[in-house]
């Protein structure tokens, strides 16, 4: 008896210790390349996937241990387009609390073994939200910022399909059951953490069948190709042990545990951060010893480190950043060294400005609170003096004022260097450097008057070693055995810093960061410095429907570019370990769903009236406080007679000018009698046609054109009746 407590006592332990992630990956890479099809269930998947399957909003498939995508930029900058503006400022805040909660995490080495500070469900249901059909935009977005941090839907891939063999003899009719077949089956979810079962050290990892300590098992399905059907055909597909036990991780939520509608999410899960500390550790470095070296991300400049300093000291003298706006031709012919990496030109009130990448530039100082004067220059005679004096200069330098230009110094490195390692600032000097902004014409007897801007500038003479015994450079980028980066930051830049018309920021932003690398069984630390011309996550608004006549018709709530998995070292033959690397050239690009609410119908039950609804996005959590709707200024009172009533039909006929037309309106669901009318600020119908109390449109148009205009109606609903809208369109040829 006390042996069984004892095994009961240590199955619990290891049941409260278990949880699992995926790793996100390309498709088609390495050794999965002929595994991962989507005849047996990966990525891409359609949205027309047959029963039982779905349609999985993920970008790819998974990664086998040590096969493993990570961002190894610590910081990251997002902002929205003009398009966002469907959702307005509530959105962006939406968006925002999802990246604040990604910002709340500290390294992911500083959390308990077990990860006890976190839950092993996170989700919560907003009941409102939920009648009114709503999906919530925070939460939407907190699970695609685990995609793009490296981590797949860990449900959908605790059990897969390696192989789908028909080996002589067998069959598999359409519509099965499939007669013969022999299907391989693996995991794909991976626990690190040593529990009471195994006593594995905590850096090994181990697959496991559990997800935020809910246990599945899988059943295979097969379609034999049944008529009608697309891929996947078949595949191991995930049955909760104890369905009572749902703890789905943030990382499902757009997969095989899709977050429902009213529902939202408070926090990342358990197993959510488990994932994230296999990626991000510094206990973790990439297949050390099998010969893949890590890149640092593109566009990041190596200052210093990589090895350490071992060059013979020698001063330089900083630049100053003004120069770094002037034109490509003039520019490279002040500072010959110098690389231009990329340059875009703007034009802004009628001025050209220049925004750059360079391959070789290092801020050492900048600010945007310079200090500025105006110096007036007047050269004409003295007043009431003979005609013919001589000019006389009057020259006024106004007060010194602060102002929010950009200014500063910067130094250049030596190419294919992992930079220079500053050891003393040897002297600061503070120079003035002037331009002339006004400058009026000069008359037949010399006189003109001219302002010009006098820019304090401090510049720097550095005593400098070059940067020597790195273990590897490619223009400045530093490759080798790189920790994890324990944590990423993300970073909202202002719409106003924002030029959609290029996707550049008007005014670049300097980022400074360190990474851990090991050279010979020791760490030494690299300092980077990536200067962010254009943003790495941008958020926009589109209609995303397909459809058309006899197309099959699809929706998403949103859509992103595929994250940049970078595995140009990775060994022949394997999918992975790389690097996410959104810094480079093409950027992480989200786009919400901007269709608005639409209805299902179908023949021939349902063809009047609006019936099944979508989705709309919304904004809500568990307080009291009712939900936001988008667009602003939705009507959820509206929202909500629409689940209890409906009108029909659907869409007006077409009426013809001066022939007489009449279409009766009738609704559903609520309590009659109903009484109808156009709704407050309603376009007016047609002239010549009438709504009557009753719910008829009548009358004999006098007028062509298409006109748009809303019925409302009221039902006797006690002590509050209900009232629904309906936008109608009716054209009159």
């Amino acid at each position: 008896m006390i042996k069984k407590f004892l095994w009961i006592a240590l199955l619990t332990a290891g049941w409260q210790s278990a949880w699992a992630y995926s790793l996100l990956g390309p498709v088609g890479a390495g050794e999965d390349a002929s595994e991962q099809v989507t005849e047996i269930g990966y990525n891409p998947l359609g949205t027309a996937a047959a029963p039982p399957f779905f349609s999985d909003g993920q970008p790819s498939g998974p990664r086998n241990l040590g096969e493993g995508y990570r961002l190894n930029t610590p910081v990251l900058y997002y902002t929205f387009d003009p398009s966002f503006g469907y959702f307005g400022a509530n959105g962006e805040t939406a968006v925002q609390q999802a990246f604040d909660m990604m910002n709340t995490l500290t390294n992911v080495d500083s959390y308990s073994t077990n990860l006890t500070e976190f839950p092993l469900n996170s989700e919560s249901i907003n009941y409102q939200a939920q009648v009114l059909e709503l999906a919530d935009v925070k939460s939407t977005m907190l699970s695609m910022i685990l995609e793009e941090m490296g981590l797949a839907d860990p449900v959908r891939y605790t059990w897969v399909l390696l192989d789908r063999d028909n080996p002589p003899g067998s069959t598999c009719p359409q519509g099965g059951p499939p007669l013969g077949y022999t299907y391989v089956v693996a995991q794909r979810n991976f626990d690190i953490t040593a529990t009471p079962l195994n006593f594995n050290a905590p850096d090994v990892g181990q697959y496991s069948p559990y997800v935020n300590a809910e246990l599945y098992s899988y059943f295979i399905f097969d379609n034999c190709d049944a008529p009608g059907a697309s891929p996947p055909t078949a595949d191991a597909l995930e049955i909760p042990v104890d369905p009572l036990n749902n703890n789905p991780p943030v990382a499902s939520g757009h997969g095989e545990d899709l977050l429902p509608l009213g529902a939202f999410y408070t926090g990342l899960t358990r197993d959510d951060v488990a994932g994230l500390r296999y990626l991000m550790s510094s206990n973790n470095v990439f297949a050390p010893g099998t010969g893949y070296l890590e890149t640092s991300a593109g566009g990041s400049v190596a200052t210093s480190g990589g090895g350490g300093g071992g060059g013979t000291p020698f001063s330089l003298t900083t630049l100053s950043l003004a120069d770094l706006s002037l034109d490509p031709t003039t520019l490279q012919a002040l500072i010959p060294g110098i690389v231009i990496n990329s340059v875009v030109t703007n034009i802004v009130n009628g001025l050209t400005n220049f925004v750059y990448t360079f391959g070789n530039v290092v801020t050492f100082s900048s600010t945007t609170n310079t200090t500025v004067q105006i110096l007036t220059t007047n050269v004409a005679p003295v007043i009431g003096a003979p005609v013919g004096s001589p000019n006389v200069t009057n020259i006024t330098t106004g007060k010194a004022f602060k102002t929010n230009l950009l200014s500063g110094d910067f130094y250049i490195i030596p190419t294919n260097s992992c930079g220079l390692t500053v050891l003393q600032t040897l002297s600061t000097n503070v120079t003035a450097s002037t331009n002339v902004f006004f400058l009026s014409g000069t008359n037949a007897s010399g006189s003109f008057s001219s302002q010009s801007l006098i820019e304090h500038f401090t510049n720097h003479v550095l005593q400098v070693t070059l940067c020597t015994n790195s273990p590897g450079t490619t223009n400045n980028s530093v490759v080798g055995d790189f920790q994890g980066i324990g944590r990423v930051q993300f970073v909202r830049v202002s719409d106003d810093n924002y030029d959609y018309q290029t996707g550049q920021f008007y005014t670049p932003i300097t980022n400074t960061y360190t990474m851990v690398v090991m050279k010979n069984g020791k760490p030494s630390t690299v300092t980077f410095q990536r200067v962010v011309t254009r943003p790495d996550i941008l958020f926009m608004g589109e209609n995303l429907t397909t459809g058309g006549n006899d197309v099959i018709f699809g929706v998403s709530e949103y859509s992103r570019t595929t994250p940049n998995f970078v595995n140009s070292r990775v060994a022949a033959g394997l999918a992975g370990p790389g690097i996410i690397d959104p810094t480079t050239s093409t950027n992480l690009t989200v786009i919400l769903n901007t269709v608005g609410p639409f209805y299902a119908n179908s023949s021939p039950a349902l063809l009047t009236g609006p019936k099944a609804r979508s989705f709309i996005w919304g904004s809500f959590d568990g307080s009291t406080n009712p939900p936001i709707v988008y667009p602003n200024g939705t009507s959820i009172l509206n929202l909500e007679n629409e689940a209890l009533m409906q009108i029909s039909p659907a869409t007006l006929p077409n009426a013809a000018n001066g022939v007489h037309y009449s279409v009766s309106l009738s609704a559903s669901g609520g309590t009659p009698s109903y009484t109808w009318s156009l709704a407050a600020g309603s376009a007016a119908l047609p002239a010549g046609l009438t709504l009557s109390s009753g719910g008829v449109i009548s009358g004999t148009p006098t007028q062509t054109g298409t006109f748009d205009f809303v019925v409302q109606v009221t039902d006797s609903s006690f002590p509050t009746p209900l009232s629904v809208q309906i936008n109608y369109s009716l054209t009159v040829n």
